[in-house]
C-alpha cells in the first residue's frame, strides 16, 4: 500500500504542496505576524510621540507670550491692592490724581474734584474723594470701569449721572453727553515712616 501513493504523481503534489503550505504558515505565525505586530504597535508609538512634540513645540512657541504674561503679573502685584501714603492728607491728594489720569485718558473731563471724610469698616481705613466729570457717554463709561477694574482697587459708592444740561439737542442726538459726580473710595495703608 505504501508504495501505491508513492506511484501516483498528483498524490505527492498534493502532499508535497500540503506540507510547504504548513510550513509557511507556521512561518508567517510564528516570525511574520509576531514582527509585524511589534512594527504597528511602534509605528502607533512613534505617531503618538510626533503628535505630542507637537504640542510641546506649539507651547514651546507661545513662550514669548507667557513671559509677557508673568511680567505683567508681576507689574500688577507692585501696584498692591491699597492706596499707599505718608498721611491721610497725602492719600487723599493721591487718589484725586489717580481719578484725574484714568478719567482724562479714557476720553472724559474732570470739573472738580474734592476730599472726602475718611471712613473705617472693621479694621480698614478708606480714603474718598468726590469728582465731577463731563463727556461722551462712552467715555464717561471707560473712566468708571476704568476706575473699579485697575489696582489699587478702587470703588464707587455713590454716582449722579445726568444729561449735560450745556449741550445743545443737536449735539446731544449724535452722541449724549453727560455729567456725573462720583464718589470713589478706596482702602489705605499708611507707609511706616524710616528710621
Amino acid at each position: 500500500m505504501i508504495g501505491k501513493w508513492q506511484d501516483v504523481p498528483w498524490i505527492r503534489r498534493v502532499i508535497f504542496l500540503g506540507f510547504n503550505f504548513a510550513v509557511c504558515l507556521a512561518i508567517y505565525f510564528l516570525v511574520a505576524d509576531p514582527i509585524s505586530a511589534v512594527l504597528a504597535e511602534q509605528d502607533a508609538q512613534i505617531a503618538m510621540l510626533s503628535e505630542t512634540l507637537a504640542r510641546m513645540n506649539a507651547i514651546a512657541s507661545r513662550k514669548s507670550d507667557v513671559d509677557t504674561l508673568a511680567r505683567q503679573v508681576d507689574a500688577e502685584a507692585d501696584l498692591g491692592e491699597f492706596l499707599t501714603a505718608a498721611n491721610e492728607g497725602a492719600a487723599t491728594a493721591s487718589l484725586q490724581a489717580r481719578l484725574k489720569t484714568m478719567t482724562e485718558s479714557a476720553g472724559a473731563r474732570v470739573r472738580s474734584g474734592q476730599g472726602l471724610p475718611a471712613k473705617n469698616n472693621e479694621q480698614i481705613r478708606y480714603i474718598g474723594a468726590r469728582i465731577d466729570l463731563y463727556g461722551p457717554l462712552a467715555s464717561v463709561q471707560k473712566a468708571i470701569y476704568a476706575i473699579e477694574s485697575g489696582k489699587p482697587y478702587l470703588f464707587v459708592s455713590n454716582a449722579s449721572i445726568r444729561l449735560s444740561p450745556l449741550v445743545s439737542a443737536q449735539a446731544a442726538a449724535t452722541e449724549p453727553v453727560i455729567d456725573a459726580q462720583l464718589e470713589v473710595f478706596g482702602a489705605v495703608q499708611m507707609e511706616s515712616p524710616v528710621r
